[in-house]
């Protein structure tokens, strides 16, 4: 009778990958991510400068329903950031302080009331 334990496998019979077929995974792997890549960075710098816009609006809502509220005098303050904080300190906003999260520049226009927002130069 045989024993079937100390039998060896022949080489042919043994099943993987072979170092070609792993090299073209990669490959393909690697040209994936380099097409996906762009993408996300494009749809992040836009998610942050769309960001920036909301707040504007955010900020000029607060400032329209201050003046509404009282009687039509805007808060004393000749900068976005001292506007932010003239709002939150009278409870129209709930922060302090709002950060640009796209590197633009928030304006303040105290004589005629607005907020703006300029984006960053590419």
């Amino acid at each position: 009778m045989k024993s079937n334990k100390n039998k060896r496998k022949k080489p042919g019979n043994i099943r993987g990958f072979t170092l070609m077929e792993v090299i073209v995974v990669i490959a393909v792997l690697g040209a994936l991510s380099a097409l996906a890549l762009p993408k996300f960075t494009g749809v992040l710098a836009n998610s942050q400068l769309k960001t920036d816009q909301a707040n504007v609006r955010i900020v000029q809502s607060a400032l329209e329903l201050y003046r509404a509220e009282k009687e039509d005098k805007l808060p004393t303050a000749a900068t976005f950031d001292a506007l932010v904080t003239a709002l939150n300190t009278a409870g129209y906003l709930k922060n302090a302080t709002i950060p640009s999260v796209s590197g633009g520049t928030f304006t303040y226009d105290p004589d005629k009331g607005v907020v703006s927002f300029t984006a960053k130069a590419i």
